[in-house]
């Protein structure tokens, strides 16, 4: 292996903490951190994605790819070195791309808002939100010009998920799966309405909170790795090795 490659795992190593200390921030502000509390958080979530986005656009990451990239050819494409620097690779092609202050705007924005969103979900009012919404599809589609040209405004975001993958190439999925659901929803509607009124219950949040606990039991959670707290929204995130939160 390329002597440089020990300097990558280091330099990938420190972007994970970082990110997991970011992860951390999140798991906090959705479940214990004070309303008032989402203000300094913004900042301080912005600041660790702009930490993060100045370790991978470095010129020392830069320096290393181009290093190291002649010697992967020689290894087997499988292996756990290859894997690692071909995902590396790809996420500095694309992070590169982007500016920093662009990131931190957006984890600023995004973090913000979310004291907001939680807001107009307790009261039902979607204008609570919209405002920081419209900003963030903003900033949404300011990302995707960072990767001009393409065919498809969505060809970059949909990248994030689906890496190679295009929007028309989505399109073409559902446009051959709409004729078989039409018909699906048509069977569905002609059958008599089932009752689905335990949908449509409150429940208490304690029981909530029991049946959350029991099955997480059942299924062998390891509460010695992880744990269950209580959110306005589900997640899970991994803060690091041996710290699950559910």
């Amino acid at each position: 292996m390329h002597p440089d490659f020990e300097k990558l795992t280091a330099l990938i190593a420190e972007i994970a903490d970082l990110s997991r200390i970011s992860s951390l921030l999140h798991w906090d502000l959705q479940t214990y951190m004070p309303s008032n509390g989402s203000e300094a958080r913004s900042h301080q979530i912005s600041t660790i994605s702009r930490l993060v986005h100045s370790r991978v656009t470095s010129e020392e990451m830069g320096s290393l790819l181009e290093n190291i990239r002649p010697s992967i050819e020689q290894l087997d494409p499988d292996s756990d070195e290859v894997r690692s620097f071909l995902k590396m690779e790809a996420i500095y092609q694309k992070v590169v791309r982007i500016p920093g202050e662009w990131a931190g705007e957006f984890a600023r924005l995004t973090t913000r808002a979310n004291r907001f969103w939680a807001q107009a979900k307790q009261e039902n009012k979607f204008e609570t939100f919209s405002p920081y919404l419209e900003d963030i599809v903003d900033l949404r589609r300011a990302y995707a010009e960072f990767f001009t040209p393409y065919d498809h405004i969505y060809d970059p975001l949909l990248d994030d998920y689906e890496p190679g993958m295009k929007t028309a190439e989505v399109q073409e999925v559902f446009n051959r799966l709409r004729p078989f659901q039409v018909e699906l929803v048509r069977k569905i509607a002609d059958c008599p309405q089932v009752d689905d009124s335990f949908l449509r219950q409150n429940y208490a949040k304690d029981k909530q909170w029991d049946f959350g606990m029991e099955l997480i039991d059942r299924l062998g959670f390891d509460k010695s790795n992880g744990r269950q707290d209580s959110s306005p929204h589900p997640f899970t995130t991994k803060i690091g090795a041996g710290d699950v939160r559910i």
